[in-house]
């Protein structure tokens, strides 16, 4: 899992990527480094993230890596970060109840697992495999065969693989259900395609009525 998250980040020419590693009580970034894929892969197996802060020795030491952030064009990372060992935890939410404008910046960074971004740059793979089997129609095709048959036998498909993991919901078959749900991804990613409708189009309508929710501005 670490490997091929490891694989999907963007380094750049000198096989480095910029990191903020932040403070996950107090959103104080502690350091700004420029790190390798080793690097990354020892911070995301062993969880701790090893500093030495110029300046500043009381911000040195190790920290649990708590999560990770990505920034959307994928070229720099967020550490955020727990300070091991002895850390006074209430001087640092103080510090925070001081600090109010000291809040983690949401416009820039996206915040995910390791699993959450691996699932994203799956579907992102099977979209762009499914546009690529579109425009060229490889013979043989299982994908070619949906598009040459049209619209409505993709959504025929979508209809009933909606309907088998209703099914599968039903009975209770959690296994049944995994492989029913990513028949439907399947399916559903055709029918984008075929409609051009784009990953980030509904990507955006998404993070919109996340907005709205946490805003309380919502029908839903």
């Amino acid at each position: 899992m670490v490997d091929a998250f490891v694989h999907n980040i963007r380094f750049d020419e000198r096989g480095s990527i910029a990191a903020v590693v932040q403070d996950s009580v107090t959103s104080e970034v502690i350091a700004v480094r420029f790190i390798d894929r080793e690097t990354l892969a020892s911070s995301l197996q062993t969880g701790e993230v090893d500093l030495f802060v110029e300046g500043d020795p009381s911000r040195s030491g190790r920290y649990s890596l708590l999560d990770v952030r990505v920034n959307r064009d994928g070229e720099s990372l967020t550490f955020l970060v727990e300070r091991v060992g002895e850390f006074d935890r209430k001087k640092a939410t103080d510090t925070a109840e001081r600090t109010p404008a000291a809040k983690i910046v949401p416009s820039e960074v996206s915040l995910v697992n390791v699993s959450s971004m691996e699932f994203g740059l799956t579907v992102n793979d099977l979209y762009a495999l499914i546009a690529d089997r579109n425009e060229k129609r490889p013979e043989g095709s299982y994908t070619t065969y949906l598009f040459e048959s049209g619209l409505d036998k993709i959504l025929k498909k979508v209809a009933e693989e909606s309907g088998e993991v209703i099914i599968a919901a039903k009975n209770k078959a959690s296994r049944e259900m995994i492989s029913e749900l990513a028949d439907l991804f399947y399916h559903l990613l055709v029918l984008m395609v075929e409609r051009d409708v784009k990953l980030s189009d509904v990507g955006d309508e998404l993070t919109q009525r996340a907005g709205k929710r946490q805003t309380g501005n919502t029908d839903s």
